[in-house]
């Protein structure tokens, strides 16, 4: 698959958002336990394409590969030849077993990489590795986003080397569901807008679904997005268990139009989720057990966000906790969107149960920086901290009605 031309594809014809090509600046804030940046939303001005294929017709199963898992040091250039001599719309299947990857695969798009099962088929790492599967458009570092593709029902088993992804995407229209990741060195499940060389696409890469996979160990980020521009947006993460990440459960460069809801996130040594730019996004039904987990120092958070100028998101009915308990010296908030990035900001957080440990936790804070935040907060149940609502810079918090 070579490299994709924004002129010779059509729009996609899913839900449609007007989009930047080009990101105009990003200056790194300071604020202690999360990675993202301020950002300037520019005027919109494209409209989101996607590759050639479309979301309205779905791609016809040309063939069914079978490949078998032999426990082999042979497995991974079997495997990988197979992938590459299989047409567009074809499904290959890995059949049960463990099959023994020296090297990552690389996986092109209009196809469907299925196990036998989710903890039936093994794919797993024996030896240093960037990835264990990664797409073809990110390895290649395509221009504009790769075509969709699928992974599902089956595990991928890092050996907790290096900094190895799981599974790393520079596609739209992604599809994985039932996988299990565990141990990788890095990120377990990673979608960007950035290919191997650093360079990032020239369109945007959107609508993609990541539900009911098992993500833990992870050395660095459960999830992960990471996205310089304005790409990767209006995604699913949904119904996922996300499990002793060595940073943040989720952490997300762009959050703008996702859904993340059912997620349960539990064991997680920074911030559950870390989401830099909140734009009619919707949290909900989310369960953090624990945040923070054993830091001595900063401050940590169960959500923290900051927004961005225009539609309003919503953070209702999520349950977050602290049941491991909290460290001295550390400083602990269960809800925060600590910024605005620019214009104003909007947001309701509503229905939240939030249970703390100590006089010095605070429940919800709010704070706009530079630029003006509105939020609406009420029907939440917050007990067990000193605080449970604190405004700071440019906030305007209201009760609703």
């Amino acid at each position: 698959m070579g490299d994709h031309t924004t002129s010779s594809r059509p729009q996609h014809l899913g839900r449609r958002r007007w989009l930047p090509i080009a990101v105009a600046a990003v200056i790194v804030a300071a604020c202690v336990g999360f990675g993202a940046g301020w950002y300037t939303r520019p005027a919109r001005t494209a409209a989101a394409t996607g590759p050639a294929s479309t979301a309205a017709t779905a791609v016809p199963v040309a063939a069914t590969i079978k490949v078998t898992c032999q426990d082999s040091s042979s497995d991974a250039a079997r495997i990988q030849q197979a992938i590459n001599s299989s047409p567009a719309g074809s499904a290959i299947e890995f059949e049960g077993g463990t099959c023994l990857l020296t090297k990552g695969l690389t996986l092109p798009g209009d196809r469907t990489y299925t196990g036998g099962s989710t903890t039936g088929t093994v794919l797993k790492q024996d030896g240093s590795a960037a990835y264990v599967l990664a797409s073809i458009s990110y390895v290649n570092s395509v221009s504009t986003t790769g075509d969709p593709l699928a992974i599902r029902d089956l595990t991928i088993d890092c050996d907790g080397s290096g900094s190895t992804d799981g599974i790393i995407l520079l596609n739209w229209q992604v599809d994985v569901e039932h996988v299990d990741v565990s141990g990788c060195g890095g990120s377990g499940i990673v979608d960007t807008n950035t290919g191997a060389d650093g360079k990032a696409i020239s369109n945007t890469s959107v609508n993609s679904r990541f539900d009911n996979n098992f993500i833990t160990n992870s050395g660095r980020y459960g999830f992960q997005i990471i996205d310089s521009g304005n790409s990767v947006t209006d995604g699913f993460l949904d119904d996922n268990q996300i499990a002793s990440s060595g940073a943040d459960a989720v952490n997300m460069q762009n959050a703008e139009g996702w859904d993340i809801s059912g997620n349960h996130l539990y064991d997680v040594k920074q911030n559950a989720l870390n989401l830099a730019r909140i734009y009619g996004t919707t949290i909900s039904g989310n369960y953090v057990e624990d945040f923070g987990d054993g830091q001595t120092s900063g401050t940590w958070y169960g959500f923290v966000a900051r927004a961005q100028d225009g539609p309003g998101s919503t953070i209702t009915g999520n349950k977050i906790f602290n049941l491991h308990g909290e460290t001295t010296g550390a400083s602990y908030v269960y809800v925060g969107i600590v910024a605005t990035n620019s214009g104003t900001g909007f947001a309701a957080v509503t229905g939240n149960t939030i249970q703390g440990n100590r006089p010095s936790d605070v429940g919800l804070f709010f704070a706009g920086g530079g630029n003006p935040l509105k939020i609406t907060a009420s029907g939440n149940n917050i007990t067990g901290v000193g605080t449970k609502v604190k405004s700071g810079q440019n906030a305007t918090v209201t009760g609703g009605s």
